[in-house]
């Protein structure tokens, strides 16, 4: 994760996104593919809170929220 940290801030909406696209795609897979529906609500509510996250952490910024203000 150090590696990630090193990143410019471009870099790093570029890496989300990117995780993003590949994780909807898995999520996709794994949405069509599975046939027990309790496993699939679960994976899928699973699969939404790690997106949300990242998406709140990384594009809307949300830890600005608690720091202080530099004028």
């Amino acid at each position: 994760m150090g590696a990630f940290n090193s990143l410019g801030a471009f870099q790093k909406g570029y890496v989300v996104a990117v995780f993003l696209a590949i994780w909807t795609i898995a999520e996709y897979i794994f949405a069509v593919g599975l046939e027990n529906d309790t496993a699939r609500f679960l994976g899928l509510a699973f699969a939404a809170v790690v997106k949300a996250w990242l998406i709140i952490q990384y594009f809307m910024h949300i830890y600005r929220l608690w720091r202080e203000e530099a004028h």
